[in-house]
């Protein structure tokens, strides 16, 4: 990734506050840096598409990192770095560790639903897991800690320098996506909001950032292995959270 956070903040303010880029009022310039972050984040944790879809997530974001069991909770917090979409779980073994049969690792009722028992305090080796929130819940509870190891996609890391690198997304794709998000942003609730407005620079630069995502998500394309039904469940393995 080579989109500095100096070329995003031209594009949307000029060189100086205010300076001939796409929002040409100052006022913003102070809290740019923050729009850019807050833009970025957004598109890697999912864009709601016209159409209803969720976008996937970004490839350059995949993560691995391993958590260890408590001996008394059921339950254990996912990394700290971790967005969404964890996709697999294994022991230290190197084994897989399933979600619930005919679910996904996000099927938590369903993990109640066939936990032996339900206040979630099964002893044992754990032999299926489950993400609610920011925690990974598994059962049973083994008797000393044991290490796991989580895939998943990790929130993009901030820019505070002006030299700072955009992380997550492709450089072709990267400052149209980035720069279109924040301009329908600051259109749509500030700018554009009086009265009489039309909402021309709204309605402009939110068709182009749904353009630019729909490139985006035609560049990510689809990852996915069937499913498979049985012992291991139905997992799968590709874009959807």
């Amino acid at each position: 990734m080579t989109v500095a956070l100096s070329t995003l903040k031209v594009s949307l303010c000029g060189v100086s506050p205010g300076d001939q880029g796409i929002i040409q009022d100052s006022s913003f310039y102070s809290g740019i840096v923050a729009r850019i972050n807050s833009a970025m984040a957004s598109i890697a944790g999912g864009i709601r598409m016209p159409d209803g879809q969720i976008s996937p997530p970004l490839p350059d974001l995949y993560d691995m990192d391993t958590v260890d069991t408590s001996i008394t909770n059921p339950y254990v917090a996912l990394p700290a770095d971790y967005q969404r979409h964890v996709f697999m779980v294994s022991d230290s073994t190197g084994n897989e560790l399933y979600p619930p049969r005919g679910g996904d690792y996000y099927s938590f009722a369903l993990f109640l639903r066939q936990a032996t028992q339900k206040d979630l305090t099964q002893a044992g080796s754990v032999d299926r897991v489950c993400v609610k929130g920011s925690r990974l819940y598994y059962q049973g509870i083994p008797g000393s800690s044991k290490e796991l190891t989580v895939h998943f996609y990790r929130a993009p890391v901030d820019m505070a320098d002006d030299s700072d690198l955009l992380d997550g997304l492709p450089d072709h794709l990267a400052q149209r996506l980035i720069d279109h998000y924040v301009a329908k942003e600051v259109f749509g609730a500030y700018v554009e909001d009086g009265d009489n407005s039309q909402a021309t620079g709204f309605k402009y630069h939110s068709a182009r950032f749904y353009d630019a995502m729909t490139d985006l998500m035609d560049w990510i394309g689809i990852d996915a292995i069937p499913q498979y039904y049985g012992e291991g469940s139905a997992v799968d393995l590709g874009v959807c959270d």
